[in-house]
């Protein structure tokens, strides 16, 4: 990951079909080892490969990963949204990925903040996320929680630039993946806050795994089966985990 004048770019910009939809994109056990002989892999490793070929980026720092004979780290950190183990998507995400990458080539811990990105960036929580030297931060950045608590469009893009600053600089090979929180039913000003930080996302070129596609619309009455209070049951966590699961663990 490379920044330049504060935003993020990466070499090679990829989009792919998750759900019909384009996507622009706990001890830690040794890996089993690719060859470095002739950069030979075997066949059990190739198959690992190819469930990273979505990945902006990350397949090779996968590869690498491997190559070091260590897992692949991975970090998932957002707000409340990220549910209660085991329902929760971060949690599901979580054995979706050890299910199939395994416990030996893949390790992934979850941070839950319940604060809005203001309150974050002033507590110095980025260091937090900077200091976790992760290979892949998938990160759902408080945009609901801003939203509610009345921090503007601009000022949560400004705090999310902040944060990735400090991972950028802690580790440039860190690999981030924006993902929003979840939708809600007849929302107005929200979405134009989700529409901005999709448009950030896009302008500078960081992943951006949009699973509101994999709800239904936002008008919808069937919206208020996969919601609690505003926040996703069940049904909204499994929806929200298998978009998720869907691009980290491509189909062969």
């Amino acid at each position: 990951m490379f920044c330049y004048g504060g935003n993020f770019h990466w070499n090679d910009k990829t989009a792919v079909k998750v759900n019909g939809a384009s996507v622009t994109t706990t001890a830690e056990k040794p890996a089993k080892k690719i060859s470095e002989q002739n950069d030979l892999v075997t066949e059990e490793e190739k198959d690992l490969l190819s469930l990273t070929k979505n990945w902006p980026e990350a397949a090779e720092t996968f590869k690498q990963a491997q190559q070091e004979g260590r897992a692949y780290k991975v970090l998932i950190a957002g707000s409340s949204a990220l549910g209660d183990d085991p329902v929760g998507w971060a949690h599901r995400t979580k054995e979706g990925l050890i299910q199939a990458f395994g416990e030996e080539n893949v390790v992934v811990d979850i941070i839950e903040f319940e604060i809005t990105s203001l309150q974050f960036v002033e507590e110095n929580n980025q260091e937090e996320l900077a200091a976790a030297k992760a290979d892949l931060i998938l990160f759902e950045p408080f945009t609901l929680n801003d939203n509610t608590n009345g921090v503007g469009t601009e000022n949560s893009l400004i705090n999310i630039q902040t944060v990735l600053d400090h991972i950028e600089e802690a580790d440039a090979n860190t690999v981030v993946i924006l993902n929003p929180p979840n939708p809600l039913y007849n929302a107005r000003y929200y979405p134009l806050q989700v529409d901005a930080l999709k448009e950030y996302s896009e302008e500078n070129d960081i992943p951006y795994l949009n699973h509101w596609t994999a709800w239904p619309a936002l008008d919808s009455p069937d919206m208020n089966d996969y919601l609690i209070n505003g926040s996703p049951n069940d049904k909204g966590h499994e929806v929200w985990a298998q978009y998720i699961l869907d691009y980290l663990v491509a189909k062969n």
